[in-house]
């Protein structure tokens, strides 16, 4: 009789241990700024894997990759001085666009790169500069390995929809 109290005993407390409920505790490591990173990151592989891409093909389009502003702004500088219709002098250039962009670092001969040919480009370093907004600043070194161009940019990438888009790029050399 003794025994089968105690095995009572430890079924009951089994029972009651098992039907209790349990508390979920869900430990949350939200961070405002782990969630920037991540987007830093991914605007990061977008720009690199963008940059890369353009230069792949045989009839880039910089529109594909760009905000409507920057691709007219871009389309402008390389067409200044043209003598074709729409084009623009550089005074007429810097009075349209210098409260939008910092006119100086446009650069006229190319998109990204200033060589109208290139052969193998790939991006060699892309460091975030600055997060705010939605927008990154990225400092850029693309490199022309078949006509060894090296070309020091930064560039701002805003996010679009579920993607990104270049804003804005300054040559800096």
């Amino acid at each position: 009789m003794k025994t089968v109290k105690i095995l009572f005993a430890f079924n009951f407390i089994f029972f009651f241990a098992y039907a209790a409920p349990i508390k979920n505790t869900v430990v949350s490591n939200y961070n405002p700024k782990e969630i920037s990173f991540d987007q830093s990151e991914l605007a990061k592989k977008w720009l690199i894997k963008s940059v890369e891409n353009f230069f792949k093909q045989e009839f880039p389009d910089m529109s594909k990759i760009t905000t409507k502003s920057y691709n007219e702004y871009k389309t402008d500088a390389m067409n200044i001085d043209m003598g074709t219709d729409g084009s623009l002098t550089m005074e007429q250039f810097n009075k349209k666009w210098k409260k939008k962009y910092d006119v100086k670092y446009v650069g006229a001969d190319g998109f990204l790169i200033s060589a109208q040919d290139w052969g193998k480009v790939t991006v060699s370093k892309c460091d975030l500069l600055s997060s705010k907004d939605k927008t990154y600043v990225f400092q850029v070194i693309i490199k022309d390995v078949t006509y060894k161009g090296t070309y020091k940019r930064t560039i701002k990438v805003i996010e679009s929809g579920k993607s990104f888009l270049i804003d804005d790029v300054k040559e800096l050399n």
